[in-house]
């Protein structure tokens, strides 16, 4: 496992990546999270049993604030949350996570997001209690089964979420609670592109994952979301029909021109809201750094 802190010219001299990079240092935590069943081993981890008693990740948020932003919450939608058309783009960019961590089975939501070997998902999904996940798989397209399988050789967070990971879940808090991975194969679907502060206040946002409380989890939903406050670089949008466990690590994304960009994760929520982080430049360093194997 390696914390490095990472200065401008390191990351121009590291590779000639296609994310571009402003100057500044990002700080983080990367290590190899294979485990079991990883390079050519002769048997998979997450055997059909294993998958189906895997935990659903819950980060559940006692009270919402209700005051302190526009219209304290008036304007707020009321909409249901509906299955996603998994085969169709850009549902199709996400799947369910699978993953141990402490010694349990955990099941979350990712995607693939900026590049074709990095999926994003939710930190907490991957670092809590000071340890990291291993047996990280990600089953892209998963609807009921199935699913397109890839493994991943590297998984990183932010080193502020490390600190941070075991406080109440908060604004604060969610806006370093996302991680990234690298998968051994390119995504053979596409992605997300990435949104650098890509939705404000008023706006609205769609939000995936797979709620365990809908259908076992077995299948990837989707709601309409208003971000009704932007705290620094977090977002609280509401409702979440979707609460409950299962979703954290799904894509908030907006749509314009037919371009899909993910500008958020699922960090924790309740049934009338949701918290997340505003997706900075940080976020593509980092993204630079996994996809350059975290030399």
């Amino acid at each position: 496992m390696r914390v490095r802190r990472w200065t401008w010219s390191m990351l121009l001299s590291a590779s000639a990546l296609m994310i571009p990079l402003d100057a500044g240092a990002v700080e983080f935590t990367c290590w190899d999270p294979g485990g079991v069943g990883s390079a050519n081993a002769d048997a998979e981890y997450w055997t059909p049993e294993r998958i189906a008693a895997a935990i659903p990740e819950r980060e559940m948020i006692e009270t919402l604030p209700t005051t302190g932003f526009p219209r304290d919450g008036g304007g707020t939608l009321t909409e249901d949350a509906e299955r996603a058309p998994i085969d169709q783009a850009p549902y199709k960019f996400g799947g369910q996570l699978l993953y141990t961590r402490g010694g349990d089975d955990y099941t979350a939501s990712a995607q693939f997001v900026a590049d074709a070997n990095i999926v994003i998902g939710a930190a907490h999904s991957l670092w809590k209690g000071g340890m990291a996940a291993s047996n990280i798989r990600f089953y892209q397209g998963y609807s009921n089964g199935g699913g397109t399988l890839y493994r991943m050789d590297r998984a990183a967070v932010l080193l502020r979420w490390t600190e941070v990971a075991d406080n109440d879940p908060s604004l604060a808090r969610s806006q370093f609670d996302y991680s990234v991975m690298r998968t051994t194969v390119a995504s053979a679907v596409g992605k997300y592109e990435l949104g650098i502060d890509g939705a404000h206040v008023d706006e609205n946002v769609t939000v995936t994952g797979y709620p365990a409380r809908l259908e076992d989890g077995q299948y990837m939903y989707q709601e309409t979301a208003r971000i009704v406050v932007q705290a620094g670089t977090s977002y609280d949008a509401r409702p979440h029909p979707m609460h409950g466990g299962g979703a954290s690590g799904g894509a908030w994304f907006v749509t314009a021109n037919n371009v899909h960009k993910a500008v958020s994760v699922v960090s924790s929520g309740a049934p009338d809201g949701v918290f997340g982080p505003s997706f900075t430049q940080d976020t593509a360093d980092l993204i630079a750094i996994v996809k350059n194997g975290c030399p």
